[in-house]
């Protein structure tokens, strides 16, 4: 078994889509500023609820248009596609307008808080002829495309365990610790879900616990997922602790570990299953380090818009809707009510 190569599309080889911003907060701003510094994508217009806001947005990213609000921004006719970085419970709202009016849908992870919301907006989105893509800019990362060439070979066998966590201190953050724009499951675990689910597939059952602010907010996870092919995950989430950002899973024949922080791009390590093992490396040399990773959702968005698709090829609208069913089942067995 050998690692293969990674497959990275030339950012000149798909259209440069006109785009408009939803919400220019501070993941708009990491998407913009990645996607305008290796990417051919243009961002023409912005809009934002808060006074002032698109128009400071629009100035540090030297976007030409500014909107009063997102129905004239959606109407936009000089718009190809809306990327949508607003709050998590706003997303529905914000898609099924965009969708309406004939644009194409990047929409931030988690694409909605509530799995039926999620297949409105992809049953519109094919309705329409439209793309609707969840913002799960990991499956676009060279690593995965990696991880999916060594899956899809076959050689490693069945998958055993997986074991994703993501645990950063983020009690600063307000955002995550406000009823709609966050919750630790839904922000930061949905990283490890869909990691595992990359993996492993989807599971069969769940058992999970943690701990819960006075708030209702969830504050730590520490979930079982299994499976049918009795392979197991152990996704590890929290926002008031720090251990290394990780993620790793045992096959028959080998290990694949991702190099950490496992969702931005980094590395990737094949390992036999000894104890003292021998492994084979892959880094990733290229400048984009980082969430500058995020601008290869970008060309792949575009890529596809190109072909006509409604649908992501790595990370579809059955496997996002499956995700955020875990992230709800999650979420209820701690008893947090973080919307």
């Amino acid at each position: 078994m050998k690692i293969p190569s990674p497959e990275i599309i030339d950012p000149k080889s798909v259209p440069s889509l006109r785009w408009g911003i939803i919400g220019p907060g501070g993941i708009a701003n990491e998407f913009v500023s990645a996607t305008k510094k290796h990417t051919t994508q243009q961002f023409s217009a912005v809009a934002s609820r808060t006074a002032g806001r698109a128009a400071k947005f629009a100035a540090d990213h030297a976007i030409p248009t500014v909107h009063e609000n997102y129905q004239q921004l959606v109407e936009d006719e000089n718009l190809d596609a809306i990327y949508i970085a607003s709050w998590q419970v706003e997303h529905f709202e914000h898609a099924m307008l965009a969708l309406n009016a004939c644009k194409h849908v990047l929409i931030e992870k988690p694409i909605t808080v509530l799995p039926e919301h999620a297949e409105q907006i992809f049953a519109l989105a094919a309705e329409k002829g439209l793309l609707a893509m969840e913002a799960m800019w990991t499956r676009y990362l060279p690593q995965s495309t990696i991880i999916r060439k060594m899956l899809a070979e076959g050689d490693l066998g069945a998958p055993q365990l997986f074991t994703g966590t993501f645990a950063v201190d983020n009690r600063h953050i307000e955002r995550l610790w406000t009823k709609g724009g966050g919750g630790i499951v839904y922000d930061m675990g949905i990283y490890p879900i869909a990691m595992a689910q990359q993996f492993m597939g989807n599971p069969s059952s769940i058992s999970a616990s943690g701990s819960v602010d006075e708030n209702g907010m969830d504050q730590e996870s520490f979930a079982v997922l299994d499976y049918d092919h009795g392979g197991r995950s152990l996704v590890t989430t929290s926002g008031i602790a720090t251990v290394p950002t990780t993620a790793s899973c045992s096959f028959e024949k080998g290990v694949i570990v991702v190099d950490e922080p496992f969702f931005v791009p980094s590395g990737i390590r094949l390992r036999d299953k000894e104890l003292y093992f021998e492994e084979q490396t892959w880094s990733d040399q290229t400048p984009i380090r980082g969430h500058e990773g995020l601008s290869y959702q970008a060309t792949w968005f575009a890529k596809y818009v190109s072909e006509g698709r409604n649908d992501s090829e790595v990370h579809s609208a059955a496997d996002t809707i499956a995700n955020i069913r875990t992230a709800q089942e999650i979420t209820a067995q701690l008893g947090a009510t973080p919307f």
